[in-house]
């Protein structure tokens, strides 16, 4: 991804993310972009209740709600943000997530919880002609 994700750990109920932080992750004010947590977020929930294993595809779910809380800033010198969640509960159409973003030292940087969707592989349709 162009944002530096990349998977820590992902299991069927929890998800773990990584991004090492850039120049080009920061604001006007020299903080790290609060975009960058909800993209960390969003995918990290997402994945948590649409667990594939390998070799199969990464097919997170659809983002139908997602909350999210700032709740303080990191900068360029902390050296990089970790994402993770897990699901809470929900059924096969829909489930319920939350998660953090934390800093090396543990401090939570951000929170969210979600609704979603789990990923499904897309059916192909055939014509009617």
């Amino acid at each position: 991804m162009v944002n530096g994700l990349k998977i820590v750990e992902w299991k069927d109920g929890n998800a773990s993310l990584k991004v090492d932080l850039l120049p080009g992750h920061l604001n006007p004010l020299g903080f790290v972009h609060g975009g960058l947590y909800a993209a960390m977020l969003d995918v990290a929930l997402a994945m948590s209740g649409s667990f594939r294993p390998a070799p199969d595809d990464l097919l997170p779910g659809l983002t139908l709600s997602l909350t999210l809380k700032y709740l303080a800033p990191l900068k360029l010198e902390d050296g990089f943000a970790m994402a993770n969640a897990r699901r809470t509960g929900g059924g096969k159409s829909i489930f319920f997530a939350e998660g953090k973003v934390l800093a090396p030292d543990e401090r939570v940087i951000a929170m969210a919880t979600g609704v979603f969707k789990p990923g499904r592989q897309p059916t192909i349709q055939k014509g009617l002609g």
